[in-house]
Parts: C-alpha cells; structure tokens; sequence
C-alpha cells in the first residue's frame, strides 16, 4: 500500500496543533480586553481634563495603553478565529490526497458514486452540460487510480552518486536525496528549483513519491550531480 503511512496521525497532529494555537490566541485576546477595562476603568468619568495640569499626561497614558489593548485583543481574537477555520478546513477537506494510504480505495468509492450519479442524471431531465462535466470527472478519477496503482508496483532502487544516494523511502512516501556532506549552494538551488525540500527530520532532501518525483531525480542526476547511468526508460515514462 502506497502512501505515507502517518498520514492520519499527521493529519490529527495538525488539527490538535491548530485547536492549541487556537486557543493560547483566545486565551491572550481576553487577558488584553480585560486589561483594556482596567486601564478604561482608571479614568474618572467625572473629572475634566485640564490641559497643561500634570493629570493630563497621566490621562493621555491611560487612554493610550487602553487603545493599545483593545487593539491587540482583536489582532488576538482575529488570530484565534484563524486557527479555528483552519480547523474546520482540515475537517471538512473530501479531498483524495495521494499521500492517502488509502487513496485508491477512496478514489474506487468516489467512482462508483459518480457513475451512478451519472445514471440518474441520464433518467430525468437534464442539461448536457451536466453528463458533459461528470463524465470528464468520471474519467479524470479512473485515470489517477490507474495512475496510481501503476505507481504502488513500481520499483524505485536506490541511485548512488558521489557523495550521497537516492531512495525510495517507502514509510513516509518520499524521494529522498542523503548527501553525505552538505551539498554546495549551487546544488542546493537546483534541488529547491526541482522541488525539493530539505528535512530536518529526515535528514535529506525530498519530495513526494510520484511520477513528476522521479523525473525530477532523474534530471538532478543527470544535469546536477552528473550521474548519467539512469538513461533507461522507466514505466512512468510508457505510461505517459
């Protein structure tokens, strides 16, 4: 089964981790609104401001450092509303990620719904408009489970190259480039440009396992680190 295989927990970890900042924000919107009812509280509502008196500039202080809380309650609140959307967001997200272990299953589920909705949509009224765009839905989803079911059974063997090797790190679903050094600023470059991102987790430069992946190793091979044994045809390249 492909995908990386912390998905869900990764996907947990950062529900967990918006709902925490979520509230540290809230948490920090009330202590200034309440520190913003103090200040306001300090103002003698009866007592006029006599400019030039040695009260005002006490006066304008206070009036200042409440304007000042108020504001950063609301940077605060609107903060904590942030992370809360971000929330629901991952929630609600029906979208089919290939990082998915069970992606193809789910993509399986969402093409028998859609064939037969389209069914139903041919037994009753319709505008062609509708078979038209279902069916190019029907077809794009048969398509990335072919894609990648293909891409579940293909071998990635492990590259070397001077100084480092290339593998398939089948746990967290990623290319990984290890350079046993720390690869010049020039190399560095290249991989961003080909998307690669470094982990300091993982210790390597990687990027997701997929046919874009794998062609992007194979440029970095051939035109970067100047390894030009890995010409052959791959099946990624047949099933284009």
């Amino acid at each position: 089964m492909g995908g990386r295989r912390d998905y869900e927990e990764r996907k947990n970890r950062r529900i967990e981790r918006y709902k925490e900042l979520s509230t540290k924000a809230k948490e920090k919107s009330k202590y200034y609104q309440e520190a913003n009812a103090s200040k306001i509280a300090q103002v003698n509502p009866g007592q006029p401001i006599i400019i030039g008196h040695r009260s005002e500039k006490g006066y304008r202080k206070l009036v200042k450092d409440a304007n000042n809380y108020m504001r950063k309650s609301i940077k605060f609140d609107d903060k904590s509303n942030y992370y809360t959307d971000k929330v629901r967001i991952v929630e609600d997200n029906k979208a089919i990620y290939s990082d998915d272990p069970n992606a193809i299953n789910k993509l399986k589920e969402k093409l028998e719904r859609l064939e037969h909705e389209r069914e139903s949509i041919k037994e009753r009224e319709h505008e062609q408009w509708e078979l038209t765009n279902i069916g190019a839905n029907i077809r794009e989803t048969k398509k990335r489970i072919e894609r990648l079911e293909k891409l579940e059974n293909l071998e990635f063997p492990d590259i070397n190259f001077v100084n480092g090797k290339a593998i398939h790190n089948k746990e967290i679903n990623r290319i990984q480039l290890i350079f046993d050094e720390i690869p010049n600023q020039n190399i560095r470059k290249e991989l961003k440009h080909c998307g690669f991102h470094w982990s300091r987790q993982e210790k390597a430069w990687q990027r997701e396992f997929n046919y874009n992946g794998i062609r992007a190793t194979k440029k970095i091979m051939q035109n970067v680190l100047n390894q030009v044994n890995i010409n052959e045809k791959t099946e990624e390249e047949e099933f284009e």
